[in-house]
């Protein structure tokens, strides 16, 4: 499956696109589970998203120089680029998506959902294509378990500069304390 974003990233917009893997586990609630969900045990979906882009595969050929040419004093040219080619594109991954669903709970549980540092330029909740991948993915997540009535998702996550970053991206999304340890929201009507 496949679903399409776009960031800026390298020197314009790219497409984004989303690698899906899903299956079903069986799971059984511990006493320190973060996310507050009614049955002890039963069997949730696993949901992981990758990002990637399409990045171009070149090569390059490079004649090198039998003695190396001066440029500066630190510097020297050992060759040049004689011949390039286009041999297609790569999926180049660029962040992470992990969700659950519990069809007892009626619950999406949000693990994580993040572009790599790398693409990442402002703070969280001012960062419009980290708000486009969250809610790319959450969108899908709604269309996917129609029956989810609630979204929710840690506190705090190891990608924000502190908890109080984080926060404040979970609000400018709609979250809101649910519990100790994590937000949550209703999913609206569709």
């Amino acid at each position: 499956m496949k679903h399409t974003n776009t960031i800026g990233s390298y020197r314009e917009a790219q497409p984004v696109h989303g690698r899906f893997h899903i299956s079903q586990e069986r799971y059984r609630r511990t006493q320190d589970e973060i996310i507050p969900i009614s049955q002890k045990e039963g069997t949730r979906t696993y949901v992981m998203m990758q990002p990637y882009i399409h990045e171009p595969r070149l090569t390059f050929t490079v004649g090198l120089y039998t003695n190396p040419r001066e440029y500066t004093d630190q510097e020297s040219a050992i060759g040049e680029v004689i011949d390039s080619n286009h041999e297609g594109f790569r999926e180049a991954q660029v962040g992470n998506a992990q969700a659950w669903y519990y069809p007892s709970d009626q619950t999406l549980v949000l693990w994580e959902c993040f572009f790599d540092r790398g693409l990442r330029k402002h703070p969280l909740p001012e960062d419009a294509n980290m708000h486009q991948l969250w809610q790319s993915f959450e969108r899908y997540l709604v269309q996917k378990f129609p029956k989810a009535e609630t979204l929710a998702t840690p506190f705090n996550d190891p990608i924000a500069e502190g908890i109080e970053e984080y926060q404040d991206f979970l609000k400018s999304l709609g979250y809101s304390p649910l519990v100790q340890g994590a937000f949550g929201k209703r999913i609206s009507a569709r």
